[in-house]
């Protein structure tokens, strides 16, 4: 519940501030931002490192707003758990803000978790960073930290994408993107998921910072009619270093990792 007023509050702020940024010159308003309600469902590892699954049926809330005119503040999606601010969008290069809520890790995840010490849920802000190269490709930062206790855990995403983006009319685009990337971790971040104390069941593991995984991915976002989209994100994550060597993922999980999401969206409300 309480994941959820925050939502609503942080996406009640951004619509009383909408219209210092979303505002048209143009003498008939053109429709830049679509609020949709949908569902769908996500198959992943029960937490990070795990050998375990979890099916997972989700309703979703999702608001858009993108504007091709403007090179600053154009474009802000809210969908779910994350959600994505555009503070300069250029010909070469593009900057924003990013929020994700992390769900954590509970000890009635895995069997194998009883020893260790649960991660609470908690939400996580930071800052993206695409710099655009010739024919489609890109080079990609992202960085988060806990809100909580900001600088102290930092994740940070390095990736090499390729982004065919088609707009089939003003409201509705066509978005397929295919990411290499790396993914680092420092000292604080690493101990949280993957360190483990000396007992009966582990070894002694204290990961330092360093990059803990390489993953392939592909995320769709396809419109079906004119009210109807479907997204479609599939990833393929392999452990490694400090990370893939930790007894939690060596003995007991797995350094390989999967996840699969479907969504479909229907648009009820655009202005």
């Amino acid at each position: 519940m309480r994941l959820f007023s925050n939502l609503f509050v942080f996406l009640i702020l951004f619509l009383i501030a909408f219209p210092v940024f979303a505002e048209d010159e143009d003498s008939k308003p053109k429709k830049n931002s679509s609020v949709y309600i949908g569902g769908g469902f996500v198959s992943k590892q029960t937490y990070l490192g795990s050998s375990s699954r979890r099916f997972i049926w989700i309703p979703v809330a999702a608001f858009k707003y993108h504007n091709q005119d403007k090179n600053y503040f154009n474009s802000f999606e809210f969908y779910g758990p994350s959600a994505s601010l555009s503070l300069i969008d250029k010909d070469s290069f593009s900057f924003g803000l990013i929020w994700e809520y992390d769900f954590g890790r509970q000890q009635g995840d895995d069997n194998s978790l009883f020893t260790l010490e649960e991660i609470d849920p908690g939400h996580e802000v930071g800052l993206d960073f695409e710099y655009k190269l010739p024919y489609n490709f890109s080079l990609g930062t992202s960085v988060l930290t806990a809100v909580d206790d900001p600088g102290d855990s930092i994740n940070a995403d390095f990736s090499l994408n390729y982004t065919k983006s088609v707009w089939i009319t003003f409201e509705q685009r066509f978005v397929n993107q295919t990411s290499l990337s790396y993914q680092y971790g420092n000292s604080e971040w690493m101990d949280t998921w993957f360190g483990t104390p000396i007992n009966a069941k582990y070894a002694s593991h204290t990961p330092g910072s360093g990059f803990y995984g390489i993953s392939i991915m592909n995320n769709l976002v396809s419109p079906i009619t004119d009210r109807v989209e479907i997204l479609i994100n599939a990833e393929y994550q392999r452990l490694m270093g400090d990370a893939g060597d930790s007894p939690l993922v060596d003995k007991q999980g797995s350094p390989n990792q999967y996840s699969l999401m479907v969504m479909g969206l229907f648009k009820f409300y655009s202005f």
